[in-house]
C-alpha cells in the first residue's frame, strides 16, 4: 500500500482491533479452562475498548492530520490472519498471553513504522501517542494475566 492517508491507516487499525476482539471471542467459546475463558473475555473487552478509543480519535482528530499522506507500506492482512488463526481448546493462560503479545507487537511495530516515516511532525506525534496507548494496553494485559493465574 503506497501513499495512503493517515485516516486510512487509523481505520485499518480499527479493523485490526475488531478482528482481535472476534478472535478472542471465538477462542473463548472453544477454550476448555474457565480461567482461560475469563482471560479471553478480558482480552475481547480490551480490544473493543481500543477500537472505540481509535474510533473516537478519528472522529475528533483535525482534518489536517487525517488528510496527511503516508509514504509507507503497511501490511493489510492482519484481520484476515486473525480470522484464519486456529488454536487448540487446551489453551493455557501463558498461551493466551504469548499470543496477545505477538499480535499486539505486530500492530505496535506497524504503528512505529508509520510514525517514523510520517511526513509531518503532527502526524509523527499523533501516531507515537497512539502507539504509546497500545503499549500501555499491552502492559495491562500482562499485568491482568498474573491476576488470572491466582484466581
Amino acid at each position: 500500500m503506497r501513499s495512503k492517508l493517515i485516516k486510512d491507516f487509523l481505520l485499518y487499525m480499527e479493523d485490526c482491533h475488531e478482528a482481535l476482539a472476534d478472535l478472542y471471542q471465538r477462542l473463548s467459546i472453544e477454550a476448555n479452562d474457565e480461567k482461560v475463558k475469563l482471560l479471553l473475555e478480558y482480552m475481547k473487552n480490551k480490544e473493543q475498548i481500543t477500537y472505540l478509543y481509535l474510533h473516537q480519535y478519528v472522529k475528533q482528530a483535525p482534518l489536517s492530520l487525517l488528510n496527511t499522506w503516508l509514504d509507507n507500506f503497511f501490511d493489510q492482512s492482519f484481520p484476515q490472519r486473525c480470522r484464519e488463526l486456529e488454536l487448540k481448546p487446551e489453551l493455557s493462560i501463558e498461551n493466551v498471553v504469548t499470543l496477545a503479545i505477538q499480535l499486539d507487537m505486530q500492530l505496535i511495530e506497524a504503528m512505529q513504522a508509520v510514525a517514523t516515516t510520517s511526513l509531518t511532525l503532527e502526524a509523527e506525534t499523533a501516531i507515537e501517542n497512539l502507539t504509546s496507548h497500545e503499549e500501555e494496553m499491552l502492559y495491562q494485559v500482562v499485568m491482568a494475566s498474573h491476576e488470572f493465574d491466582y484466581l
